[in-house]
């Protein structure tokens, strides 16, 4: 065996016997339980070098090293998704985008080429493909939630509202698919949408911190907006802009608020689809927001549950009706 092979296997099995034991990283999950049986596995020791190589930023060898693996096997998916991987890294769509779609063909009823192939087409804009590669993923992984999460974001950037909302729910969860796709609805230029997106998970999941920061986001750029429109013009001065903060992209929110990023891009949409109310009881009803001097519709969340305290039952359902459906006057 050549020093280099030598060295290399001598470096991954030292890594391994060190710290492979403590990692759950799915580097470390490429070994077997019986390291000697991965001496006898090239194919496989090349892999392990390979994705270390790829995850110290050490492209070159890693591409060697995923090369090596396919000669050993020409239908080795992984080491066709790293040589994919280090082509878009490169800027070699085309050449990434025939990998993506060779590992597809090698493992059809594998769920992890058709989820990189998806997320390919996500960051080059391409969101009908995109959804139908997901949609191929999760026909063989249907519990696959990050699967799922990521159909929901290519469908909403492709202007599918009304379609990606269900994969946002079974993914993350009711409010947090309000919040999704009102970060999505923002990064489109919808505001009036996206506010309406940001209250519903809101109202839904008061604890949901992202989306009440994001709610204050959007009614305080209305209300800059708002000022400059009513300003008196100024002579000799360039027209002002109200600067807009960079929404994240649309993430997992996890119990306690916390998120996981996930996928790209932009697109058309028609608008998102609000929850519809139930009944047709008037605010009249309901004590008159006026006598606090606050607007329940631009209450922030702490706000708005001391003022539902304040009601009765049927009053406070009333007024949550009143705010879901984006009608109340505030008078």
């Amino acid at each position: 065996m050549p020093a280099k092979k030598i060295f290399r296997a001598a470096t991954v099995l030292c890594l391994f016997i060190s710290v492979g034991c403590q990692s759950t990283g799915s580097f470390w999950q490429t070994f077997s339980n019986d390291p000697q049986a991965d001496l006898k596995d090239p194919e496989r020791l090349h892999l392990a070098y390979a994705k270390l190589s790829e995850q110290t930023g050490d492209y070159a060898t890693a591409r060697e090293s995923y090369e090596t693996a396919l000669r050993q096997n020409q239908q080795t998916e992984e080491a066709i998704l790293g040589l994919a991987r280090l082509d878009l890294l490169a800027g070699r769509h085309a050449e990434a985008e025939r990998r993506f779609k060779k590992a597809v063909e090698v493992a059809p009823n594998s769920p992890l080429p058709n989820e990189a192939l998806g997320q390919f087409y996500l960051t080059q804009n391409r969101y009908a493909e995109a959804a139908a590669s997901l949609q191929r993923g999760l026909s063989v992984a249907p519990d696959n939630r990050r699967l799922r999460h990521k159909l929901g974001i290519a469908l909403a950037r492709g202007g599918n509202i009304v379609a990606a909302e269900p994969q946002f729910v079974q993914a993350v969860g009711d409010a947090e698919a309000d919040y999704n796709i009102g970060l999505i609805l923002y990064e489109q230029g919808h505001t009036a949408e996206a506010e309406q997106r940001f209250l519903q998970a809101v109202l839904k999941k008061p604890t949901l911190a992202p989306a009440q920061h994001w709610l204050d986001t959007v009614r305080q750029e209305h209300d800059a907006q708002g000022l400059l429109a009513t300003a008196p013009n100024r002579q000799n001065s360039s027209p002002e802009t109200v600067a807009r903060p960079q929404a994240p992209t649309p993430s997992i929110p996890v119990q306690g608020g916390a998120a996981q990023s996930a996928a790209l891009g932009a697109g058309p949409s028609p608008g998102p689809s609000i929850i519809p109310t139930s009944g047709t009881s008037a605010v009249a009803n309901v004590a008159k927001p006026a006598a606090t001097g606050l607007n329940p519709a631009t209450m922030n969340a702490t706000q708005l549950e001391q003022y539902e305290n304040s009601l009765s039952p049927a009053e406070r359902a009333q007024l949550r009706a009143q705010l879901q459906s984006g009608n109340f006057s505030g008078q």
